[in-house]
């Protein structure tokens, strides 16, 4: 599936009140951002224009509106959200928000696909050693492990469904020194691993990974998958519609959703229909 081009790429840029070229750690000046994920885009398959906002509420309200094989990203979002209703925190100027309209495909393999892309950009952004410690928390958070702790998200993933079109809502960590005291143990950025990034590379490097897996094969996004897979071998809780199911998780399918090993046989668990319990 692909977008269709419009005259090889389309230019689409709007802002909220005047332009902000702030420029946060060492950030190109979002003025700049339009241009350059054009120029990005050139060759791609599914993504052929962008809107770039200083602020907006939530990127995935802007894309609701947008055209198939639009980016929708911001300097700021004020009101970001998360899958099942969380919210993600406002960061200001130092976190990535992005939005990606695209055709639709089934939920689970829309929700491996964007998994692993994200983390694979992240990896190819950073050193070995940190690369390494970067996975997939099934079905839409990214990680980052550690020694002594629970893995800290460093992005997360919200898709939702507009008739024949998908919206792929992608945020990442990038400039935070600090986070809420709330979630300060359970998030991490990548300033704070040590890897300082601009926010225009990564969502340059995070539009062609995606770009990359939506045209991939369910096998060749399993393979992918299962190199950053941080679930498989875990013994979890699931809350699903028909209640809750406890098992060890032993794969994932981008056709049909996670396999867990429970006590009266193995289950399949759609991610468009099941939440991780704590």
């Amino acid at each position: 599936m692909s977008a269709q081009p419009e005259n090889a790429a389309a230019r689409s840029r709007s802002n909220i009140g005047q332009p902000d070229n702030h420029a946060a750690n060492g950030d190109t000046p979002l003025d700049q951002w339009s241009d350059a994920l054009h120029n990005a885009m050139v060759g791609l398959t599914h993504f052929n224009c962008a809107t770039v906002l200083s602020e907006t509420d939530s990127t995935q309200d802007v894309a609701a509106k947008s055209a198939l094989g639009c980016v929708v990203t911001t300097g700021r979002q004020r009101a970001g959200r998360g899958r099942l209703g969380h919210l993600w925190a406002d960061t200001g100027h130092q976190g990535l928000a992005a939005t990606f309209v695209v055709q639709t495909q089934s939920p689970d393999r829309l929700a491996m696909a964007s998994a692993v892309a994200t983390a694979t950009a992240l990896r190819s952004l950073v050193q070995h050693n940190v690369a390494a410690r970067i996975g997939v928390k099934w079905p839409n958070d990214i990680v980052v492990a550690r020694t002594g702790g629970e893995p800290q998200k460093i992005a997360g993933i919200l898709i939702e469904g507009h008739d024949d079109r998908a919206l792929i809502g992608i945020g990442i960590n990038v400039g935070q020194s600090v986070f809420e005291k709330e979630i300060a143990d359970r998030a991490v950025s990548l300033l704070q691993l040590a890897q300082p990034r601009d926010r225009l590379a990564v969502l340059v490097e995070l539009t062609k990974q995606l770009d990359h897996f939506l045209s991939a094969s369910n096998r060749v996004i399993e393979e992918a998958y299962a190199k950053v897979d941080r679930t498989a071998g875990l013994r979890m809780k699931f809350l699903t519609p028909q209640g809750m199911v406890e098992g060890v998780v032993l794969r994932c399918d981008p056709a049909i959703g996670l396999f867990i090993q429970t006590a009266s046989g193995v289950q399949n668990l759609p991610c468009a229909t099941t939440r991780v319990q704590p």
